[in-house]
């Protein structure tokens, strides 16, 4: 039995069958009283990033629809003011599994995405990153996974859109639930060769965490986190973390691409930028004091918005400087947002700098 967010906008959960052998007819069917529906549409779905488009079964569809098969995700819903409590009935798997993806945004010309929707196809936890076991999905995996995006990319599910959150080795030990199933993104554009994701044995744990739910827990282990406003309305963040070790250059497994190369508010590497629009920008502790890092700002003309510290959990003595160099201004995030209502659209990188730094500035 595994608990489904109820349907709403932006509230489907991605989840799959932790049991092998469980046609998703006969799954439909056994749920009947809890699964969310939609005259013939059942709220269970299936990804393609060929096209960057979500199908959900119906009732003429889903008789040829065939078993579950592990380790790839779906998205799925229960009724309102239900239970929430699905129910997958299988054989556990006892054996090594793997699953194809590959990179169909390359493969086809921008049509399609780096995304791939897979899934922990086992009824027990798995190790996620470094920190969760020795064996785990991150290190296992980080040869077909794209080194920009090295991580597991969790469904918010909050009902507001936030999208995906990050989860790699800036954060605590994070170990997947049964059937949990997240985004990874591939940089095979090989379409006749896909590159095989893998789900071991070995990385099985009987310690677990909770699901990917925004809310559902409260970990925070990122050092600064800057949020983007419009009005009173969260639109975006960009996080960094300091670690030991760390450099300004890309860091697999620590620093990660945001899920929309065209979100509001990214941070670019500080050095050897590859052109990828950051949610994590992950330094070595010595940047703490003494750091520049580029900001990526996406925001149609017109737009009033606002820059601050959604969370700071650095030393005391920092100082952190929005650098604005077409106003000529250094705003000191500590004690003022930044506001700014954008004359032309702004886009991409060289305008906007994060200053961290023990100097008060003027």
């Amino acid at each position: 039995n595994r608990y489904v967010n109820s349907v709403g906008t932006n509230e489907c959960v991605l989840i799959v069958s932790p049991v092998d052998g469980l046609s998703i007819s006969a799954f439909a069917s056994a749920n009947v009283s809890t699964l969310a529906t939609n005259g013939a549409t059942k709220a269970i779905g299936y990804y393609n990033n060929a096209d960057n488009t979500w199908t959900n079964y119906t009732t003429s569809t889903i008789g040829g629809a065939g078993n579950f098969p592990l380790g790839k995700g779906f998205q799925m819903a229960t009724i309102a003011n239900g239970t929430g409590i699905l129910s997958f009935t299988g054989s556990p798997a006892a054996t090594n599994k793997t699953q194809a993806i590959i990179n169909n945004d390359a493969a086809n010309s921008g049509a399609g995405t780096r995304w791939n929707l897979v899934a922990n196809p086992f009824p027990s936890y798995i190790n996620g990153n470094t920190a969760a076991g020795a064996t785990n999905f991150m290190d296992v995996n980080s040869g077909v996974i794209d080194a920009n995006f090295l991580g597991l990319y969790g469904y918010d599910a909050d009902g507001i859109g936030s999208g995906y959150t990050v989860y790699n080795n800036t954060s605590a030990a994070r170990r997947i639930a049964p059937g949990q199933a997240f985004m990874v993104a591939s940089d095979n554009p090989n379409v006749g060769n896909p590159d095989e994701l893998s789900f071991t044995t070995a990385m099985r744990t009987t310690e677990g965490d909770d699901d990917f739910i925004a809310g559902r827990n409260s970990e925070n282990s990122f050092e600064l986190i800057l949020k983007l406003y419009e009005g009173d309305s969260e639109i975006d963040h960009t996080k960094f973390y300091f670690g030991d070790g760390l450099g300004l250059n890309l860091d697999p497994g620590y620093d990660a691409g945001h899920f929309n190369q065209g979100a509001s508010l990214m941070s670019r590497l500080v050095e050897e930028d590859e052109g990828v629009g950051l949610v994590i920008n992950a330094m070595g502790l010595e940047s703490v004091n003494d750091v520049v890092a580029p900001l990526e700002l996406n925001m149609e003309a017109g737009n009033n918005f606002r820059i601050s510290i959604g969370t700071f959990n650095i030393n005391i003595g920092t100082n952190v400087y929005l650098e604005d160099n077409v106003q000529g201004t250094m705003t000191l995030l500590n004690d003022q947002d930044f506001e700014l209502t954008a004359e032309n659209e702004l886009s991409g990188v060289g305008r906007f700098f994060i200053h961290l730094t023990e100097t008060v500035l003027s």
